[in-house]
């Protein structure tokens, strides 16, 4: 690489401020994230520390901060600012992070790897074939060398049928490759490719066009269809799919006692106030809420806990409208439990600490007049706080709760409390599709009809509901657990939009478990593919749905699916990542 090489990483609106991006250049991994004041910093991605990706860190605007020890190094120069554990001491001078040449210019950001790191980029005198055209277009990584890459590109209006052989004009410069031709139908085509070295066999392309439209349709698609033909060829030839380096990653090793990191707000350190055993397999726990953090939330609503295991588990709050200096959950102790129910039952003390996420709500009551509320199980929890709600509002409800026997009612001094509500106790399961569809039938048209407990009650009402003739939309579930069949796991491909990287998903191993451990953070809650906190978006390829999350109008658009237990059925998914 030439020392005085300036070259496009991203595009400027793939580096908002408080993001942190992964970029590589000329086999230097790099963390792009962008300060408050504006400022672009390209870092080499290791924290000096432990060398742990700065990608998994998390961006204040002002400082960048480590996701393993928390390590703090600011804007700028990349100096080290604070050692959490060590407050009391000042970081010496020379503990910095790697930093490069970075800035923004033309719509993208540019870094140079042997530039002083203070130069600025707006000052470079840049040949008008280096600036992209006015319209960009979707980057492309491809696995081959910028040699053989641009070799290809220069041949690129051969793929437009219309074109007039003798017209084509194409220019290069360093970096970069400058197209026109002119057209059968009397258009002249423009389209200018800046290339990004990202190692000795993987280039990302970075094109733009002048055209907006193209035989009436827009000109991105007419490029994307050819660039990703093309691309095919190049990664063919080059026999690229078997060659390509495998990077080095780095298995992060959890700190004793850290929460995992979340999304969104921080995490709230609740104490445990109040525990009762209220069945043979329940636990009821009472969390209290630090008093300088207000919190408000609906019926319905859940929190993600740090259980002493480790693992993240939801649990559907039970409160009641006037209950906020607390949250009140019930546990259930699951047979096959991986840890997380396990470790609340046998080590969740009172007086005990524990983290929790702030509530979210993906099953709010409508505002509809009444409510048909049924229950199954441990599902009550988040049916008696709608319950709770509709009786402190005068709005009328009828709760019908089956469970084995008396002995496994949960939250009994509560429903106690209610009227409307109805124990459906030892029914048999041709029993149960009988009262539920008795139930069913009697939803009021003035109503919705709500339901949580195991996956089979559900799918009962579901099924009662759609032969009653009742629109889908007024019925509302949540499913608690979701056993998924991985016999039939075939590996497959992802490759990451945003850098290029491509990995193996093996079979047995999910999707999420996968991008974790090549260091690309998904947050994830339930592993299951019910509570939709791994969300992902899919720019190409087919996802195979196995989560009962999404609607089945959001499985068939195909942009996006549920890392933690989909998969693909085509050979490559595209992630939006």
């Amino acid at each position: 690489m030439e020392s005085t090489s300036w070259y496009p990483v991203a595009r400027s609106d793939e580096v908002p401020p408080r993001h942190v991006f992964h970029a590589q250049l000329d086999g230097v991994e790099l963390a792009l994230w962008r300060a408050d004041d504006g400022q672009i910093n390209a870092w080499e991605n290791r924290c000096p520390h432990r060398s742990v990706r700065f990608t998994l860190g998390v961006s204040t605007g002002a400082t960048l901060h480590c996701q393993y020890h928390g390590w703090q190094y600011r804007s700028g120069d990349g100096r080290c600012t604070s050692i959490p554990a060590s407050p009391e001491i000042r970081p010496p001078d020379t503990l910095c992070a790697h930093v490069f040449a970075a800035g923004d210019a033309h719509r993208y950001v540019w870094v140079n790897l042997q530039a002083r790191p203070d130069t600025p980029v707006a000052t470079l005198p840049f040949t008008p074939l280096q600036i992209p055209l006015a319209i960009p277009l979707r980057s492309l990584p491809i696995d081959a060398g910028v040699d053989a890459v641009q070799a290809a590109l220069a041949r690129y209006a051969e793929l437009d049928d219309d074109a007039l052989p003798d017209s084509i004009s194409a220019s290069s410069v360093h970096g970069g490759l400058d197209l026109s031709w002119d057209t059968r139908t009397g258009e002249r085509r423009r389209v200018r490719f800046s290339l990004q070295p990202a190692h000795a066999s993987k280039t990302i392309v970075h094109p733009s066009s002048d055209d907006a439209l193209i035989d009436g349709a827009p000109a991105a698609r007419w490029h994307n269809q050819r660039l990703s033909a093309l691309r095919r060829r190049i990664e063919a030839a080059a026999g690229a799919s078997s060659a390509a380096p495998v990077p080095r990653y780095i298995r992060l090793q959890p700190i004793p006692g850290t929460p995992a990191r979340t999304a969104g707000a921080a995490p709230i350190v609740c104490t445990v106030a109040a525990r009762a055993q209220i069945t043979d397999d329940i636990v009821s726990l009472r969390l209290a809420i630090p008093p300088e953090r207000a919190v408000e939330f609906d019926a319905g609503a859940h929190i993600d806990v740090h259980t002493p295991s480790g693992a993240i588990r939801q649990y559907s709050l039970v409160n009641a409208p006037g209950e906020r200096r607390e949250f009140i959950i019930g546990v259930k102790k699951e047979p096959q439990s991986r840890g997380g129910s396990r470790s609340i039952h046998d080590m969740l003390q009172i007086g005990e600490r524990v983290s929790v996420s702030e509530p979210r709500n993906n099953f709010a009551l409508s505002d509809t007049h009444g409510a048909l509320l049924i229950a199954g199980g441990i599902g009550i929890t988040p049916i008696v706080a709608m319950a709770q709600a509709l009786a402190a509002q005068a709005r009328p409800f009828a709760l019908h709760y089956f469970a084995r026997s008396t002995a496994h009612v949960a939250f009994r001094e509560r429903l106690d409390a209610l009227t409307g509500v109805r124990l459906q106790l030892g029914l048999d399961a041709h029993l149960t599709r009988s009262a539920v569809g008795h139930i069913v039938a009697g939803l009021p048209a003035d109503s919705d009809l709500y339901v949580c407990g195991p996956r089979p009650l559900i799918d009962c009402v579901r099924v009662w509901a759609k032969d009653l003739g009742i629109d889908p939309r007024r019925v509302h579930a949540e499913l608690f657990a979701h056993d998924v069949d991985t016999s039939d796991d075939k590996a497959f491909r992802v490759r990451l939009h945003s850098s290029g990287a491509e990995l193996e998903v093996p079979a047995g191993v999910s999707l999420a478990a996968a991008l974790n451990a090549r260091g690309y953070t998904i947050d994830t809650s339930c592993e299951q593919g019910v509570c939709g906190t791994c969300r992902i978006g899919v720019l190409d390829g087919l996802p195979e749905h196995r989560d009962v999350y999404l609607s089945e109008a959001d499985k068939a658009t195909g942009h996006c699916m549920m890392p933690c237990v989909s998969r693909s059925r085509s050979a490559l998914l595209v992630l939006d990542l």
